[in-house]
């Protein structure tokens, strides 16, 4: 069929090929004028990242810090990495994870969950910058799981792009904790720690590179990261200044039970993996294990580590002597002997559960749980324990949360917990994680250093729920936490890193159109200074839709209400409300029940 000619036709052609052609330009102008990957030459190895032009900002992963830990390496102290010139390494995956090694009552993996050689970091830097501050995350996993991936970006970015953000790894498990005599006799102890020391040594030494300033590093970490950020702060009884580093938060920090290396438990732990790994017939075990397969080895390590006790692992930091030497009770809560020049030390409301069996309903489980874990505990002991953690036969039947200063207190009734089991769940989150957090907090009120304590209280502010809303988009709304909670909880991080001191910024409170955040304001959220002056920033949200939901908690499943925006307007909106709030006596006097611990602590628990 014919089709009369149309004018209409060449000209939408033509305008047709007009965009095309433009859009091929547009391309191919991308393509040239595109940022460059970054590209750093650390002298020992040239490493090729690339950019994010989201957040603005240059992407290192995977870059080595140390020569692989095997062989003869096993249980010595790092080694620098071997010279490489020859070609340029990408860093844009992560390296391998170290391997894993779970806690009780969890089963151990079934295959290698790791590469021995993973003593690498992961550099975030904005580009275009200089001489920044440094954040050094560590990561979590009670010293015997988890890697470096822990993404920064956000969080930078909330604070304006004002810092360089690097995240280490370290040896876990057995691989960085064994010890006993052998290990003293024939390598070192606490490698794990000599890791972490030899990566901040690598900041110190090359951060430049990256736009970072190695004379303002603040180390930062959550449970076990935060108790490596601990150990670091106690290492050479904690006379060394500003060397290394100058601020810490530790987050939560993870103590257990702190053996002497040459103690019972550790001793036990060394022969059970030397059974495992089938070198108990060798002439010297120690070498046997050097030269064992990486298979056999990661396999006894993850076996040995899940016959702990509930909740825990079996490789974990010790009393070596020489790089740790005392024990934090008595080094940070009584002889303020700490490196680093000041603190933001914090834990959340519910740190417990899941450490804790959930099948404790008598006085007599509950004093078999404390026992279980602190054997060397005394009757006199335990009826002093007993003392302060007494519930009362008329507890509240109501499974919430305390608000921290009229009863019920955590003592006995939480959103997970009453009675017994609760007084369980909160005695092992005070000696574990939040006594720890308050010596902490303690060690830096000497002259010339500087200390501040805060608590996440959001609900179900169980383990770990901190970490989310410190690395997530503020604008992504999260369970229980809106926008303004999630920009100010990175922001008080984010000035503590930067300036020295978290507290919030007229500017800063004064963005904020709902809620009540002015806690946190300069001049209002003052320095933790120990009884009396135990001021302690309480982060929590009020309002919201009440959801229950199961949560499993080892065998048992726990029923758990959170908070989410009101959709109908039935309940008030959710609102982050920042407390000004004295840390001693909260909770039914925990500073009192901290220095017990303390007290117990110099010779009978840590």
């Amino acid at each position: 069929m014919h089709v009369p000619y149309s004018p209409v036709t060449p000209s939408l052609t033509e305008a047709m090929l007009r965009t095309l052609l433009k859009l091929l330009f547009l391309s191919s102008w991308s393509v040239a004028h595109a940022a460059p990957a970054p590209f750093v030459d650390l002298g020992y190895a040239k490493y090729e990242g690339y950019y994010d032009s989201t957040f603005d900002q240059n992407v290192f992963n995977g870059i080595r810090y140390a020569a692989p830990p095997v062989g003869k390496l096993r249980w010595q102290q790092p080694q620098p990495p071997a010279r490489n010139r020859s070609e340029v390494i990408p860093a844009v995956d992560y390296a391998p994870q170290c391997p894993q090694s779970p806690n009780s009552p969890n089963a151990p993996p079934v295959a290698p969950s790791g590469d021995e050689d993973c003593l690498f970091l992961n550099v975030i830097a904005p580009s275009n910058h200089t001489r920044l501050p440094v954040l050094v995350w560590i990561h979590g996993g009670g010293y015997g799981t988890g890697n470096n991936h822990m993404d920064l970006r956000q969080q930078i970015s909330t604070n304006g792009n004002s810092y360089v953000g690097v995240s280490i790894a370290y040896r876990l498990g057995a691989f960085g904790f064994l010890s006993s005599t052998d290990v003293e006799n024939f390598g070192a102890l606490n490698v794990a720690v000599h890791d972490m020391r030899f990566a901040l040594g690598w900041v110190k030494k090359n951060i430049h590179h990256f736009g970072g300033d190695a004379e303002r590093v603040t180390i930062a970490g959550e449970s076990a990261g935060g108790g490596s950020v601990m150990l670091l702060a106690m290492a050479n009884d904690g006379q060394e200044g500003g060397a290394l580093f100058q601020g810490l938060i530790p987050s939560s920090p993870y103590l257990p039970t702190q053996w002497d290396f040459d103690d019972a438990w550790p001793t036990l732990s060394y022969q059970a993996f030397v059974d495992e790994a089938g070198c108990s017939d060798a002439e010297v075990p120690f070498e046997c294990l050097q030269e064992a397969d990486t298979v056999v080895l990661q396999d006894a390590s993850a076996k040995v580590s899940t016959s702990a006790n509930y909740g825990q692992w079996a490789f974990i930091p010790v009393t070596d002597g020489k790089l740790i030497r005392k024990r934090p009770a008595e080094q940070l809560g009584v002889a303020k002997k700490a490196n680093g020049l000041r603190v933001l030390s914090g834990n959340n409301q519910n740190e417990g559960p899941g450490f804790t069996p959930q099948n404790i309903t008598t006085e007599d489980e509950f004093v078999d749980f404390v026992l279980t874990n602190y054997p060397r505990l005394s009757e006199r002991n335990i009826s002093s324990i007993l003392d302060l953690y007494a519930v009362p036969e008329d507890i509240s039947p109501i499974y919430a949360d305390s608000n921290g200063v009229t009863p019920p207190f955590s003592t006995t009734n939480s959103n997970w917990a009453i009675g017994w089991q609760q007084a369980a769940n909160n005695l092992y989150a005070e000696t574990t994680f939040v006594c720890p957090s308050y010596w902490m907090a303690d060690a830096y009120t000497t002259r010339r250093k500087s200390s501040w304590k805060y608590q996440f209280s959001v609900p179900p502010s169980s383990h770990g729920a901190d970490v989310s809303p410190l690395v997530a988009d503020p604008k992504v709304q999260g369970t229980g936490m809106d926008e303004v909670f999630r920009t100010a909880f990175q922001q008080t991080w984010g000035n503590f890193i930067v300036t020295g001191d978290p507290t919030l910024s007229t500017a800063q409170t004064a963005s904020v159109e709902q809620g009540n955040i002015t806690a946190a304001g300069t001049g209002i959220w003052l320095q933790w200074g120990g009884r009396p002056n135990d001021y302690m920033l309480n982060l929590n949200m009020t309002g919201g839709t009440p959801v229950t939901t199961p949560r499993q908690v080892g065998s048992s499943v726990v029923e758990i209400t959170s908070y989410v925006p009101s959709s109908d307007g039935s309940y008030p909106e959710l609102e982050a409300t920042f407390d000004l709030v004295a840390g001693w006596s909260w909770e039914g006097k925990r500073g009192q029940r901290c220095q017990l611990w303390a007290d117990l602590g110099r010779w009978a628990l840590e």
